[in-house]
Protein backbone atom coordinates (compact mmCIF):
# COMPACT_ATOMS: atom_id res chain seq x y z
CA UNK A 1 0.00 0.00 0.00
CA UNK A 2 1.45 3.49 -1.24
CA UNK A 3 1.31 5.82 1.98
CA UNK A 4 0.58 9.47 1.31
CA UNK A 5 0.67 12.67 3.56
CA UNK A 6 -2.18 14.89 1.97
CA UNK A 7 -1.40 18.45 3.13
CA UNK A 8 -3.72 21.56 3.21
CA UNK A 9 -4.69 24.66 4.48
CA UNK A 10 -8.42 25.09 5.36
CA UNK A 11 -9.75 27.61 5.86
CA UNK A 12 -13.51 28.30 4.20
CA UNK A 13 -15.63 25.49 2.82
CA UNK A 14 -14.28 26.54 -0.80
CA UNK A 15 -13.10 25.20 -4.12
CA UNK A 16 -9.86 23.93 -2.78
CA UNK A 17 -11.53 21.78 0.21
CA UNK A 18 -14.50 21.00 -2.11
CA UNK A 19 -11.78 19.31 -4.21
CA UNK A 20 -9.57 17.51 -1.95
CA UNK A 21 -13.18 16.25 0.01
CA UNK A 22 -14.20 15.01 -3.35
CA UNK A 23 -10.88 13.04 -4.01
CA UNK A 24 -10.42 11.79 -0.24
CA UNK A 25 -14.17 10.12 -0.60
CA UNK A 26 -13.31 8.41 -3.53
CA UNK A 27 -9.48 7.38 -4.04
CA UNK A 28 -8.67 3.76 -3.40
CA UNK A 29 -8.01 3.30 -0.02
CA UNK A 30 -7.33 -0.42 -0.62
CA UNK A 31 -4.39 1.13 -2.70
CA UNK A 32 -3.60 4.32 -0.62
CA UNK A 33 -3.27 4.93 2.60
CA UNK A 34 -4.02 8.64 3.35
CA UNK A 35 -2.63 10.94 6.63
CA UNK A 36 -4.06 14.24 6.52
CA UNK A 37 -1.89 16.93 7.86
CA UNK A 38 -3.91 20.08 7.84
CA UNK A 39 -2.42 23.50 8.68
CA UNK A 40 -5.03 25.59 10.99
CA UNK A 41 -5.48 28.80 11.90
CA UNK A 42 -5.58 28.35 15.97
CA UNK A 43 -7.86 31.24 16.53
CA UNK A 44 -10.76 29.87 14.18
CA UNK A 45 -12.95 27.43 16.48
CA UNK A 46 -14.97 25.96 14.06
CA UNK A 47 -13.71 24.42 10.80
CA UNK A 48 -15.95 23.26 8.10
CA UNK A 49 -13.54 21.02 5.99
CA UNK A 50 -12.38 18.94 9.78
CA UNK A 51 -16.14 18.77 10.55
CA UNK A 52 -16.97 17.13 6.94
CA UNK A 53 -13.96 14.70 6.68
CA UNK A 54 -13.97 13.22 10.30
CA UNK A 55 -16.52 11.08 9.58
CA UNK A 56 -14.46 9.56 6.47
CA UNK A 57 -12.19 8.35 9.38
CA UNK A 58 -9.03 9.22 8.33
CA UNK A 59 -5.91 9.97 10.50
CA UNK A 60 -5.60 13.55 10.74
CA UNK A 61 -2.64 16.07 12.19
CA UNK A 62 -2.68 19.33 12.40
CA UNK A 63 -0.39 21.88 12.35
CA UNK A 64 -0.82 25.40 13.98
CA UNK A 65 -0.20 28.30 11.04
CA UNK A 66 0.74 30.82 13.54
CA UNK A 67 0.93 31.70 17.53
CA UNK A 68 -1.40 34.74 17.11
CA UNK A 69 -4.36 36.20 14.74
CA UNK A 70 -2.69 38.89 11.77
CA UNK A 71 -5.16 41.16 13.58
CA UNK A 72 -3.32 40.64 16.95
CA UNK A 73 0.17 41.14 15.92
CA UNK A 74 2.79 39.24 13.46
CA UNK A 75 4.01 35.72 13.36
CA UNK A 76 7.59 36.38 11.82
CA UNK A 77 8.42 32.65 12.11
CA UNK A 78 5.83 31.05 11.34
CA UNK A 79 7.06 29.46 8.16
CA UNK A 80 10.11 28.14 9.87
CA UNK A 81 7.82 26.74 12.44
CA UNK A 82 5.76 25.22 10.11
CA UNK A 83 8.69 23.87 8.52
CA UNK A 84 9.97 22.38 11.72
CA UNK A 85 6.62 21.09 12.62
CA UNK A 86 6.08 19.11 9.60
CA UNK A 87 10.13 17.60 8.80
CA UNK A 88 9.10 15.85 12.56
CA UNK A 89 5.60 14.35 10.97
CA UNK A 90 7.14 13.31 7.67
CA UNK A 91 10.22 11.81 9.45
CA UNK A 92 8.35 9.62 11.33
CA UNK A 93 5.57 8.71 9.17
CA UNK A 94 7.25 6.53 6.50
CA UNK A 95 5.48 8.12 3.78
CA UNK A 96 6.07 7.11 0.23
CA UNK A 97 4.90 10.45 -1.69
CA UNK A 98 3.70 14.17 -0.02
CA UNK A 99 1.01 15.95 -2.05
CA UNK A 100 0.56 19.34 -0.84
CA UNK A 101 -2.00 21.98 -2.01
CA UNK A 102 -1.87 25.92 -1.50
CA UNK A 103 0.54 28.36 -1.79
CA UNK A 104 1.69 27.42 2.09
CA UNK A 105 1.43 23.99 1.88
CA UNK A 106 3.41 24.38 -0.91
CA UNK A 107 6.33 26.23 0.34
CA UNK A 108 6.56 24.16 3.63
CA UNK A 109 6.31 20.77 1.70
CA UNK A 110 9.00 21.47 -0.74
CA UNK A 111 11.47 22.28 1.86
CA UNK A 112 10.91 19.50 4.37
CA UNK A 113 10.59 17.40 1.34
CA UNK A 114 13.49 18.51 0.18
CA UNK A 115 15.44 18.11 3.68
CA UNK A 116 14.29 14.45 3.47
CA UNK A 117 13.92 13.46 -0.21
CA UNK A 118 10.65 11.91 -0.21
CA UNK A 119 8.68 12.88 -3.25
CA UNK A 120 6.38 16.00 -3.30
CA UNK A 121 3.28 16.27 -5.60
CA UNK A 122 1.37 19.71 -5.70
CA UNK A 123 -2.15 20.27 -7.12
CA UNK A 124 -2.26 24.00 -8.11
CA UNK A 125 -4.85 25.77 -7.86
CA UNK A 126 -4.16 29.11 -9.26
CA UNK A 127 -2.50 32.10 -7.69
CA UNK A 128 -4.96 35.23 -6.31
CA UNK A 129 -2.61 38.47 -5.62
CA UNK A 130 -5.06 40.40 -3.95
CA UNK A 131 -2.29 42.35 -1.58
CA UNK A 132 1.52 42.62 -0.96
CA UNK A 133 1.83 39.24 1.09
CA UNK A 134 0.30 37.08 -1.17
CA UNK A 135 2.26 38.79 -3.97
CA UNK A 136 5.36 37.70 -2.07
CA UNK A 137 3.80 33.87 -1.09
CA UNK A 138 2.92 33.46 -4.80
CA UNK A 139 6.51 34.33 -5.72
CA UNK A 140 7.73 32.08 -2.98
CA UNK A 141 5.23 29.31 -3.85
CA UNK A 142 6.58 29.72 -7.97
CA UNK A 143 10.16 29.04 -7.06
CA UNK A 144 9.71 26.08 -4.46
CA UNK A 145 7.72 24.31 -7.07
CA UNK A 146 10.75 24.30 -9.59
CA UNK A 147 11.85 21.28 -6.82
CA UNK A 148 8.29 19.71 -6.81
CA UNK A 149 8.40 16.21 -8.65
CA UNK A 150 4.91 16.48 -10.26
CA UNK A 151 2.77 19.10 -10.48
CA UNK A 152 -1.09 18.91 -11.03
CA UNK A 153 -2.24 22.15 -12.93
CA UNK A 154 -6.04 22.51 -12.80
CA UNK A 155 -6.17 23.94 -15.79
CA UNK A 156 -4.49 24.64 -18.92
CA UNK A 157 -3.85 28.64 -17.97
CA UNK A 158 -2.21 27.74 -14.72
CA UNK A 159 0.08 25.09 -16.11
CA UNK A 160 1.38 27.77 -19.17
CA UNK A 161 1.86 30.45 -15.98
CA UNK A 162 3.62 27.84 -14.46
CA UNK A 163 5.81 27.34 -17.55
CA UNK A 164 6.24 31.14 -18.22
CA UNK A 165 7.66 31.26 -14.86
CA UNK A 166 10.53 28.70 -15.21
CA UNK A 167 8.66 25.17 -14.11
CA UNK A 168 9.80 22.44 -16.56
CA UNK A 169 6.39 21.46 -18.35
CA UNK A 170 7.48 17.90 -18.50
CA UNK A 171 6.84 17.87 -14.34
CA UNK A 172 3.09 19.60 -15.03
CA UNK A 173 0.05 17.91 -16.09
CA UNK A 174 -3.31 18.94 -16.72
CA UNK A 175 -5.85 17.48 -14.66
CA UNK A 176 -9.16 19.63 -14.56
CA UNK A 177 -11.41 19.48 -11.66
CA UNK A 178 -14.11 16.92 -11.34
CA UNK A 179 -17.74 16.82 -9.82
CA UNK A 180 -20.19 13.39 -8.59
CA UNK A 181 -23.04 13.31 -11.09
CA UNK A 182 -25.61 11.05 -9.39
CA UNK A 183 -28.98 10.68 -10.41
CA UNK A 184 -30.56 13.10 -7.80
CA UNK A 185 -33.66 14.11 -9.76
CA UNK A 186 -36.19 13.74 -6.66
CA UNK A 187 -33.77 15.36 -4.10
CA UNK A 188 -33.07 18.15 -6.47
CA UNK A 189 -36.82 18.82 -6.55
CA UNK A 190 -37.36 18.83 -2.78
CA UNK A 191 -34.29 21.37 -2.10
CA UNK A 192 -35.74 23.67 -4.83
CA UNK A 193 -39.04 23.30 -2.89
CA UNK A 194 -36.76 23.97 0.26
CA UNK A 195 -34.50 26.47 -0.37
CA UNK A 196 -37.03 29.21 -2.34
CA UNK A 197 -39.57 28.45 0.80
CA UNK A 198 -36.17 29.33 3.24
CA UNK A 199 -36.07 32.86 1.16
CA UNK A 200 -39.73 33.44 0.48
CA UNK A 201 -39.25 33.28 -2.64
CA UNK A 202 -42.54 31.81 -5.26
CA UNK A 203 -41.77 28.77 -7.08
CA UNK A 204 -42.23 30.66 -10.44
CA UNK A 205 -40.17 33.56 -9.52
CA UNK A 206 -37.01 33.88 -11.70
CA UNK A 207 -33.91 33.13 -8.91
CA UNK A 208 -29.99 34.58 -10.16
CA UNK A 209 -27.67 32.60 -8.29
CA UNK A 210 -23.93 33.19 -7.16
CA UNK A 211 -22.03 31.03 -5.07
CA UNK A 212 -18.37 31.67 -3.89
CA UNK A 213 -15.76 33.72 -1.64
CA UNK A 214 -16.70 37.60 -1.93
CA UNK A 215 -13.30 39.00 -2.80
CA UNK A 216 -11.80 41.15 -5.45
CA UNK A 217 -11.05 38.48 -8.25
CA UNK A 218 -14.78 37.03 -7.94
CA UNK A 219 -15.98 40.17 -9.78
CA UNK A 220 -19.69 39.87 -7.93
CA UNK A 221 -19.51 43.92 -8.55
CA UNK A 222 -20.24 43.27 -12.15
CA UNK A 223 -23.13 41.36 -11.24
CA UNK A 224 -24.67 43.50 -9.11
CA UNK A 225 -24.39 46.06 -11.71
CA UNK A 226 -25.71 43.49 -14.37
CA UNK A 227 -29.13 42.99 -11.64
CA UNK A 228 -29.16 46.65 -11.15
CA UNK A 229 -29.94 47.01 -15.32
CA UNK A 230 -32.07 44.34 -14.87
CA UNK A 231 -34.27 46.25 -12.59
CA UNK A 232 -34.08 49.18 -15.15
CA UNK A 233 -35.79 46.71 -18.03
CA UNK A 234 -38.75 45.86 -15.65
CA UNK A 235 -37.45 42.59 -15.18
CA UNK A 236 -38.88 40.38 -12.28
CA UNK A 237 -36.43 38.18 -10.33
CA UNK A 238 -34.46 37.86 -7.25
CA UNK A 239 -30.63 37.13 -6.92
CA UNK A 240 -29.05 35.16 -4.04
CA UNK A 241 -24.89 35.43 -2.80
CA UNK A 242 -23.94 32.54 -1.37
CA UNK A 243 -20.67 33.15 0.33
CA UNK A 244 -18.63 35.50 2.64
CA UNK A 245 -15.84 37.44 1.89
CA UNK A 246 -13.42 40.70 2.43
CA UNK A 247 -15.69 42.15 0.06
CA UNK A 248 -19.33 41.37 1.54
CA UNK A 249 -19.42 44.90 3.55
CA UNK A 250 -18.79 46.57 0.12
CA UNK A 251 -21.01 44.56 -2.18
CA UNK A 252 -23.88 45.01 0.11
CA UNK A 253 -23.72 48.92 -0.10
CA UNK A 254 -23.24 48.55 -3.70
CA UNK A 255 -26.53 46.77 -3.61
CA UNK A 256 -28.30 49.11 -1.34
CA UNK A 257 -27.03 52.54 -3.31
CA UNK A 258 -28.54 50.71 -6.64
CA UNK A 259 -31.93 50.44 -4.96
CA UNK A 260 -31.53 46.50 -5.08
CA UNK A 261 -32.60 45.74 -1.43
CA UNK A 262 -36.16 43.77 -2.48
CA UNK A 263 -34.12 41.97 -5.08
CA UNK A 264 -30.55 40.69 -3.97
CA UNK A 265 -30.26 38.59 -0.58
CA UNK A 266 -26.90 37.61 0.72
CA UNK A 267 -27.45 34.87 2.58
CA UNK A 268 -23.63 34.11 3.96
CA UNK A 269 -21.45 31.32 3.74
CA UNK A 270 -23.58 28.20 3.80
CA UNK A 271 -21.89 24.83 4.12
CA UNK A 272 -25.00 22.79 2.60
CA UNK A 273 -24.30 24.23 -1.69
CA UNK A 274 -25.55 21.06 -2.86
CA UNK A 275 -29.34 21.82 -1.43
CA UNK A 276 -29.21 25.72 -2.41
CA UNK A 277 -28.07 25.01 -5.77
CA UNK A 278 -31.47 23.41 -7.33
CA UNK A 279 -33.05 26.67 -6.11
CA UNK A 280 -31.28 28.43 -8.73
CA UNK A 281 -32.88 29.32 -12.47
CA UNK A 282 -29.49 30.35 -13.91
CA UNK A 283 -26.05 29.86 -11.78
CA UNK A 284 -23.22 33.21 -12.70
CA UNK A 285 -19.60 32.98 -11.90
CA UNK A 286 -18.38 36.36 -13.01
CA UNK A 287 -15.10 35.97 -11.90
CA UNK A 288 -11.67 37.76 -12.92
CA UNK A 289 -9.58 34.11 -12.43
CA UNK A 290 -10.45 31.11 -11.91
CA UNK A 291 -9.04 27.57 -12.11
CA UNK A 292 -11.56 24.70 -12.72
CA UNK A 293 -14.19 26.36 -10.62
CA UNK A 294 -15.79 23.79 -8.74
CA UNK A 295 -19.47 25.81 -8.29
CA UNK A 296 -19.56 25.62 -12.15
CA UNK A 297 -19.23 22.19 -12.25
CA UNK A 298 -21.85 21.77 -9.33
CA UNK A 299 -24.35 23.48 -11.11
CA UNK A 300 -24.11 21.91 -14.26
CA UNK A 301 -24.25 18.32 -13.13
CA UNK A 302 -27.46 19.55 -11.48
CA UNK A 303 -29.10 21.23 -14.57
CA UNK A 304 -29.03 24.44 -14.00
CA UNK A 305 -28.08 26.71 -16.78
CA UNK A 306 -24.52 28.56 -16.50
CA UNK A 307 -23.20 32.00 -17.44
CA UNK A 308 -19.58 32.81 -17.12
CA UNK A 309 -16.87 34.81 -17.31
CA UNK A 310 -13.87 33.33 -20.08
CA UNK A 311 -10.94 32.91 -17.86
CA UNK A 312 -8.50 30.00 -16.89
CA UNK A 313 -9.78 26.83 -17.01
CA UNK A 314 -13.54 27.87 -18.07
CA UNK A 315 -13.74 28.12 -21.73
CA UNK A 316 -12.58 24.36 -21.36
CA UNK A 317 -15.86 23.56 -19.72
CA UNK A 318 -18.25 26.06 -21.16
CA UNK A 319 -19.21 26.14 -25.32
CA UNK A 320 -20.63 29.51 -25.66
CA UNK A 321 -24.24 29.24 -26.71
CA UNK A 322 -24.17 25.00 -26.38
CA UNK A 323 -24.33 24.31 -22.76
CA UNK A 324 -23.54 27.53 -21.37
CA UNK A 325 -22.64 31.31 -21.98
CA UNK A 326 -19.29 32.48 -22.00
CA UNK A 327 -18.61 36.49 -21.74
CA UNK A 328 -15.55 39.02 -20.93
CA UNK A 329 -15.03 39.08 -17.33
CA UNK A 330 -16.34 42.76 -16.33
CA UNK A 331 -18.70 42.83 -19.19
CA UNK A 332 -21.79 43.62 -16.60
CA UNK A 333 -24.11 44.91 -20.11
CA UNK A 334 -23.62 41.95 -21.83
CA UNK A 335 -24.11 39.49 -18.81
CA UNK A 336 -27.65 41.61 -18.08
CA UNK A 337 -28.33 41.05 -22.10
CA UNK A 338 -27.61 37.23 -21.40
CA UNK A 339 -29.77 36.76 -18.26
CA UNK A 340 -32.68 39.03 -19.66
CA UNK A 341 -32.45 35.85 -22.98
CA UNK A 342 -32.32 33.35 -20.31
CA UNK A 343 -35.44 34.36 -18.12
CA UNK A 344 -37.41 35.22 -21.45
CA UNK A 345 -36.63 31.92 -23.31
CA UNK A 346 -37.54 28.70 -21.30
CA UNK A 347 -36.59 26.53 -23.89
CA UNK A 348 -33.03 27.71 -23.79
CA UNK A 349 -32.52 26.84 -20.47
CA UNK A 350 -33.72 23.59 -20.84
CA UNK A 351 -31.33 23.05 -24.00
CA UNK A 352 -28.45 24.32 -21.87
CA UNK A 353 -29.48 22.50 -19.09
CA UNK A 354 -29.54 19.19 -20.54
CA UNK A 355 -26.25 20.28 -22.53
CA UNK A 356 -24.42 21.19 -18.87
CA UNK A 357 -25.27 17.46 -17.34
CA UNK A 358 -24.23 15.52 -20.38
CA UNK A 359 -20.98 17.32 -20.32
CA UNK A 360 -20.15 16.91 -16.92
CA UNK A 361 -21.28 13.15 -17.14
CA UNK A 362 -18.85 12.93 -19.86
CA UNK A 363 -15.92 15.27 -19.56
CA UNK A 364 -15.64 15.31 -15.54
CA UNK A 365 -16.51 12.17 -14.30
CA UNK A 366 -15.41 11.63 -10.43
CA UNK A 367 -13.73 8.11 -10.91
CA UNK A 368 -11.81 8.77 -14.05
CA UNK A 369 -10.42 12.09 -12.33
CA UNK A 370 -9.08 10.25 -9.21
CA UNK A 371 -7.42 7.70 -11.28
CA UNK A 372 -5.08 10.04 -12.93
CA UNK A 373 -4.40 11.85 -9.90
CA UNK A 374 -3.67 8.12 -8.60
CA UNK A 375 -1.43 7.35 -11.67
CA UNK A 376 0.26 10.95 -11.16
CA UNK A 377 1.35 9.43 -7.46
CA UNK A 378 2.37 6.04 -9.38
CA UNK A 379 4.20 7.56 -12.02
CA UNK A 380 6.40 10.05 -9.37
CA UNK A 381 7.21 6.99 -7.18
CA UNK A 382 8.26 4.80 -10.39
CA UNK A 383 10.57 7.68 -11.35
CA UNK A 384 11.72 8.42 -7.85
CA UNK A 385 12.76 4.57 -8.04
CA UNK A 386 14.47 4.83 -11.24
CA UNK A 387 16.34 8.27 -9.50
CA UNK A 388 14.81 10.12 -12.61
CA UNK A 389 13.87 13.17 -10.48
CA UNK A 390 15.93 16.19 -10.74
CA UNK A 391 15.40 20.11 -10.02
CA UNK A 392 14.37 22.20 -12.47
Amino acid sequence: MVKIAYILTPIEFGGLEKVSLTFLKNVNREQYDIHLILLIRPWEEDNTFINFIKSYDFSITTIPVARWSPTERRDYLRVARCVVYLYRILSKGSFDVVHSHGYFADIITALACKFLKIPHISTCHGFIANDKNLKIYNILDRFMLRSCGRIIAVSSGIMSELVRNGINASRVTVIQNAVDCSDKDKQIDENRIEKRNFLSIDKNKFLIGYVGRLSEEKGVNYLIEAASMLKQLNETFNLVILGDGPKKSELCSQANSKGLDNEIIFTGFQKDIDRWLPALDVFVLPSLTEGTPMALLEAMSMGIPVIASAVGGVPGIIKNGVNGFLLDPGDYKGLSETITLLINDPPLRKKLAAEGVHTIKEMFDVNKWCRKIESEYNSLLRKEKRGMISCG
